[in-house]
């Protein structure tokens, strides 16, 4: 499931339709000297790429919330 939808509470597979596939991103301005690494469906995947990663974390919050809690899910 991807990790917006599913801190936000939202059915993925109603709002992406068929493109159902996740997307492994890369987030590279959440902890300094590393990478997280998320899964995203396609239109949030989408989203990233147009906003940017810092517009996209303050888009949604209780994605950037859900990462600094648990930060060991998504370091390499």
């Amino acid at each position: 499931m991807c990790d917006v939808c599913s801190a936000e509470g939202i059915d993925f597979k109603f709002v992406n339709g068929p493109k159902d596939k996740l997307h492994n991103c890369k987030l590279f301005r959440v902890y300094i000297g590393q990478i997280a690494r998320v899964k995203l469906c396609h239109l949030h995947d989408i989203q990233l790429f147009s906003m940017g990663e810092n517009r996209f974390l303050k888009e949604h919050l209780c994605l950037a919330q859900l990462l600094s809690s648990q930060k060991s899910t998504f370091v390499d």
